[in-house]
């Protein structure tokens, strides 16, 4: 896998793609356009040679960032999904290929063409950047940049493509550059660390362009602020790291095998992403509620306590299905489970109990980032008591929608899991119209139906000096809820498995 430019694969892609006339036009259309932005650049009025080198410069690392991200993403996007309507895909699945040698082989093969383009302007940038006046590290932290930002998204778009049978997969790459931007909304936040996702302020950090919030203002990392650039880097390093799990896990599987990660790999993946939530938060945007406070600059301790709720709310349902066993191996772990071979925390059992210590790692993690802020932030701020039971209340909820596409999975519908998700979605479009509704007849009464419902409605209460009834209520209600779907999805692995009988003669 380290030489990587042995790879079979790659060299398919490398011979294919990057045929001489091709290669040539290639060649010739990148030359043409870098001038026609030179021809621009020089169009402008600029007081010196130096400023249009910076400006040239400036036009071409932006094409560079744009076009070899949308097109390595799209690639990437198609890159399994495509193989497998062109009925090419079981073929590559028999080679002697390992997973890892496979993700290589698409991730750097199926955007050649990309590279090859962005690497025939690249002695032009960096030639405009360094008689620009543009610092020398600058410039070749610009270039580790773009492949590391390109590499992530890439594996994103490959990621996507092995979870869809179609090649419209193309669309989860450029779902995931806009996730580049939308990580700009943490710019202003307590968590400016999340920004770092984004390549837009480790650019402007780099080049010290201090015009711009995004490049002003360092992330801190556990209190000590810290070069965005950095920040970027290792951000990219680490959750690349989880995405090439999945995809060596399940690379060669068929689409109704694949199983994300195992319990443990997911209980591991929450304890991380909360790791990276308590080390992005600026203590010093917590304040008192006595103290003066500006919901666009400061959060209350409360405040910090509801985030890490939704925090875990969205990343406990995310694993929940990531954990999601197939059926052929769900119906094997019940059958052994009746003959007394196999326990309920089984690798191939229900998803459930895996949600109960990834949500009691979060909690702890909370208690012991107010413990370590006491000598500031009291402890009683935090609430935590009442975000305990947030928490419960979360994992419930959690818990009956996993167990609802876990039923969805043994049912004969066609992508179970996507039509499950978008019952859920119906679901609570549906709790959010009952509780408008209630509400114009009795505003008492609505949000107590809501909390029925709904998770999300109990946020609101946390400033209430006692759980409310209705929370208790609630939480039995959707217990009895799960007992229901438990029992459905027992019956439908209880179900005999039936053999056409051959027919005589």
């Amino acid at each position: 896998m380290l030489r990587f430019w042995r790879n079979p694969l790659l060299i398919l892609h490398v011979r294919s793609e990057l045929r001489p006339a091709r290669a040539a036009m290639a060649a010739a259309v990148t030359l043409v356009v870098c001038i026609l932005i030179t021809m621009g650049c020089w169009s402008a009025d600029h007081n010196d040679v130096r400023e249009f080198f910076r400006d040239l410069y400036a036009w071409l690392l932006g094409s560079q960032f744009a076009v070899l991200g949308v097109w390595s993403a799209m690639a990437c996007g198609q890159a399994v999904a495509r193989e497998r309507e062109l009925k090419t895909f079981d073929f590559l699945k028999t080679t002697r290929l390992t997973p890892a040698e496979l993700l290589v082989g698409k991730l750097l093969g199926a955007p050649i063409i990309a590279y090859f383009a962005v690497a025939c302007t690249l002695p032009v940038s960096i030639v405009a950047g360094l008689v620009g006046g543009i610092r020398p590290a600058a410039v070749l932290g610009s270039v580790v940049l773009l492949v590391a930002f390109n590499l992530f998204y890439s594996l994103i778009g490959l990621w996507g493509s092995m979870l869809v049978e179609k090649a419209s997969a193309g669309a989860v790459g450029l779902l995931g550059l806009l996730a580049n931007l939308v990580a700009l909304l943490f710019a202003d936040g307590p968590f400016r660390g999340f920004a770092a996702l984004s390549v837009v302020p480790a650019l402007f950090s780099l080049h010290r362009l201090r015009d711009f919030d995004v490049g002003r203002v360092p992330p801190t990392v556990f209190g000590a602020e810290v070069p965005c650039v950095i920040v970027s880097l290792v951000l990219y390093v680490l959750l690349s790291a989880w995405f090439v799990l999945m995809i060596v896990r399940n690379l060669k599987r068929d689409l109704p095998q694949i199983q994300l990660l195992s319990r443990w790999q997911c209980v591991g993946l929450v304890a991380f992403l909360n790791l990276l939530f308590y080390a992005f938060l600026d203590t010093r945007r917590i304040t008192l509620p006595s103290g003066q406070w500006s919901f666009s600059h400061h959060f209350y301790p409360s405040d910090v306590a509801v985030l890490a709720v939704l925090w875990n709310g969205l990343f406990l349902f995310l694993i929940g299905v990531a954990a999601l066993s197939p059926p052929e191996k769900l119906k094997i772990w019940w059958r052994k489970g009746k003959a007394g071979e196999a326990s309920y925390l089984a690798a191939h059992g229900l998803p459930w109990p895996w949600l109960v210590p990834a949500a009691a790692i979060a909690y702890a993690l909370l208690v012991a980032e107010a413990c370590g802020l006491r000598s500031v932030v009291p402890l009683g701020e935090w609430r935590l008591g009442f975000v305990g039971l947030l928490f419960l209340a979360f994992l419930i909820f959690t818990a009956r929608d996993v167990l609802f596409l876990q039923w969805c999975l043994l049912t004969r519908m066609k992508h179970p899991v996507m039509k499950g998700i978008l019952f859920l979605m119906l679901y609570y479009a549906a709790a959010v119209i009952i509780g408008v509704v209630t509400g114009v007849f009795s505003t008492e009464s609505a949000p107590k139906v809501m909390t029925l419902l709904t998770a999300f409605a109990l946020l609101g209460e946390i400033q209430r000096p006692s759980a409310p009834t209705i929370m208790l209520v609630a939480m039995a209600l959707q217990l009895g809820v799960c007992v229901l779907i438990l029992v459905a999805i027992q019956k439908r692995l209880a179900r005999p498995v039936h053999i056409a009988a051959a027919s005589a003669g």
